[in-house]
């Protein structure tokens, strides 16, 4: 049987019926955050490609640990929650540029790209 000769029975994608909807709400939240942090992670990522704004990233690194620190230590409560997406929000913008594909390029090669050293032999 070929995989792309199936059946899909789409309208199960979207019934949600058997799931209660206080885990519902739960799952929208969940989301909803997620999609906020790749948001902020990816405008985080920008403003440092535009601006080279962190071009110290050991302080980028250090205020992330430090939000990352503070929300693990906030205790969740309907008070907090606020404060708790916004500390996550801040890490994901801090983080964002730490992916490999937004950092700046190194200003020098690395040692393997190095010509050979000329030896007295060569010459």
């Amino acid at each position: 049987m070929n995989v792309f000769d199936r059946n899909i029975n789409f309208d199960a994608l979207f019934k949600f019926s058997h799931i209660s909807a206080s885990t519902q709400e739960h799952l929208k939240r969940v989301y909803a955050s997620f999609a906020l942090c790749m948001l902020v992670a990816a405008v985080g990522a920008y403003v440092n490609v535009v601006t080279h704004l962190f071009q110290l990233s050991l302080l980028t690194g250090l205020g992330a640990l430090g939000l990352m620190v503070w929300l693990t230590a906030t205790p969740h409560s309907r008070d907090t929650e606020r404060k708790r997406l916004g500390m996550l929000t801040g890490f994901a913008f801090l983080t964002g540029p730490a992916h490999p594909l937004f950092s700046p390029p190194a200003s020098s090669p690395p040692p393997s790209w190095a010509p050979p050293p000329s030896s007295p032999a060569s010459r």
